[in-house]
């Protein structure tokens, strides 16, 4: 029987960027009693109120979804990337671009995962497809509610996932989640490798 979390703004800890550039809301860090320098798996959301380098993570995979705002810049020295709202970007964390703002401050929301441990499927969910959660395989699947309220069935019932809050599940039973239609979320698959442990 697997478990389902609901995790909330209250439940979230600031923490200070590893390069000293700005705060994040630490969502999740595991396993239990995790650092940022130790973790397999960190979700967490930062706002990015002026430009700069992002901090390097040797080793780790990250997906950055921009929350808030049109347009966020990723700038890897000759290339630059423009992140639209809710389309999420994957890049080697080990990579530090720089961060341009051409419309001011943004938030974003990071999936961060130990390569050779732990792979993360991201994609953006709405209430007009109602998606269907099921954590993988001894893994979890993640809801983020951006805006609307989320209902989320499960075999007991259903728990409410309210704007800014994460449901976290193991639960391999499929979750059907659903909202009003103008509502958008993040969902994350996040399965284990071979060589974990």
């Amino acid at each position: 029987m697997g478990w389902i979390k609901v995790l909330t703004t209250s439940d979230y800890k600031v923490t200070p960027w590893k390069n000293g550039g700005g705060v994040t809301q630490d969502v999740l860090l595991m396993p239990e009693g995790a650092t940022h320098e130790n973790f397999d798996i960190r979700l967490s959301i930062a706002p990015i109120v002026s430009e700069g380098a992002f901090s390097s993570f040797p080793g780790v995979d990250r997906h950055i979804t921009l929350l808030t705002g049109e347009r966020l810049g990723l700038s890897f020295g000759a290339e630059t990337r423009q992140l639209k709202r809710l389309e999420p970007f994957y890049f080697d964390s080990v990579q530090q671009p720089q961060s341009l703002l051409p419309d001011g401050p943004v938030r974003v929301f990071n999936i961060m995962t130990r390569r050779g441990r732990w792979n993360a499927q991201v994609m953006p969910a709405s209430g007009t497809t109602e998606p269907l959660l099921a954590a993988p395989d001894e893994g979890l699947v993640v809801l983020h509610a951006v805006s609307g309220t989320w209902q989320v069935g499960h075999a007991l019932g259903s728990v409410v996932v309210r704007p800014g809050d994460t449901l976290v599940s193991s639960e391999e039973a499929t979750l059907r989640a659903s909202c009003e239609p103008a509502g958008d979320a993040i969902v994350a698959f996040l399965t284990p490798t071979g060589s974990r442990g």
